[in-house]
């Protein structure tokens, strides 16, 4: 089968974005990346290892180490919570609280706004940290202003409450990427870390397909806002997982009604990608939507193939003379022949100079959003040309 791309006119779109992911202002800037050196005069009682973690003396003499700049290794640090300053929510899916050596206080260290287990944010229905709750730490620290031992924010999560984990969340072995981003071969979720790390703080300059499994969801789809957030991963658990941030549903379009989002669920999402602060990476916020849930697409069939390959542009001769193939794409211009105003499937004759071709069931894409090529032609003046 030969397929057409028909472009017949451009639709503007205006988009309104948001800044994405972290939404709580900062009370003091985020201190600069730099290097630095432990003082050899400082011995440590752990090795910052998940096998030998960090003792909170250890990470504030660790984050002294480094001036005011922020580590150059990311470490494990274990200890009691002694005190909570932000518990977690679903608003930002992050904490910070004060870990101590003991559980009645002490030496302090604090864990500034970072992320729930298995480096994700927090959803609902997980169990919540309380004083006195044995953890362990991971990430890179910065002695804030020189008188703050601290994570650095958004580097940082918790690895283990009271020993339990999730999935293996604090697993230091990365999947393999697979993938190129196109519908037909998606990147999995460690190649979109990948692209998103490439990216930088800025966004990609175009769409990207990537597939997996819910492995959490942080913000489930409603009618209030008409997004979600969820994490997605090869397997489903919460290890290599990647973050869909407040994506909108199937067809491109603010969520109404349908499908709910479950763990487990196989999608594939479309759209733009980042690497948000230099360090979470994730799709950009309403700039990206779930393209199938389960196999269902917005016509509540299987994906159909999109543009990703070659595009030829050609004249309808050329297109009449061409070999069948699934590979290839042709883009027609020419003159609209033959369109009933009450047939609801848009089919109608293409004519240029060259010859006509018939057009059946014609759809008019743009950013994902779908319509037959019949609903556009009153809004568009598009005229039968007889």
């Amino acid at each position: 089968m030969k397929k057409i791309l028909y472009s017949v006119m451009a639709l503007a779109i205006a988009a309104m974005t948001f800044t994405a992911c972290e939404d709580v202002p900062e009370p003091y800037p985020t201190p600069t990346p730099g290097g630095g050196g432990g003082s050899s005069e400082v011995t440590y009682e752990g090795e910052g290892t998940l096998e030998s973690p960090f003792t909170v003396a250890d990470a504030i003499n660790y984050a002294k180490s480094f001036g005011q700049n922020n580590s150059d290794q990311a470490v494990y640090i274990k200890g009691y919570i002694t005190a909570i300053t932000e518990q977690y929510t679903t608003n930002f899916g992050n904490a910070t609280f004060v870990i101590s050596d003991a559980k009645e206080g002490g030496n302090a260290f604090t864990f500034y706004r970072g992320l729930y287990l298995g480096n994700q944010r927090y959803s609902s229905g997980k169990t919540q940290i309380k004083e006195g709750d044995e953890v362990i730490i991971y990430g890179n620290v910065v002695n804030y202003r020189g008188n703050t031992p601290e994570t650095v924010q958004n580097d940082a999560y918790l690895y283990s409450l009271n020993g339990v984990t999730e999935g293996g969340g604090g697993s230091d072995t990365p999947a393999d990427a697979k993938g190129t981003g196109t519908l037909e071969d998606p990147f999995n979720a460690a190649a979109a870390i990948a692209y998103a790390k490439s990216v930088g703080s800025g966004e990609s300059d175009k769409d990207v397909y990537i597939k997996g499994k819910v492995s959490s969801v942080s913000e489930q789809f409603g009618t209030q806002y008409g997004n979600a957030t969820f994490y997605i991963s090869d397997d489903g658990t919460a290890n290599n997982a990647f973050c869909c941030f407040r994506i909108l549903y199937l067809g491109n379009q603010k969520y109404t009604s349908g499908d709910l989002l479950q763990e487990g669920d196989e999608v594939i999402v479309c759209g733009r990608v980042t690497c948000y602060m230099g360090n979470t990476p994730e799709t950009v916020q309403n700039k990206a939507y779930l393209y199938s849930l389960n196999g269902k697409t917005e016509g509540g069939g299987t994906p159909t193939p999109q543009p990703g390959g070659e595009v030829k542009t050609v004249t309808v001769a050329d297109f009449n003379a061409a070999a069948e193939s699934t590979d290839v794409w042709y883009q027609l211009t020419g003159t609209v022949k033959n369109l009933k105003d009450d047939d609801q499937y848009g089919n109608f004759d293409l004519e240029d100079a060259t010859g006509s071709v018939y057009v059946y069931g014609l759809l008019s894409e743009k950013g994902g959003e779908k319509k037959k090529f019949q609903d556009l032609v009153a809004a568009k003046g598009i005229k039968d040309a007889r």
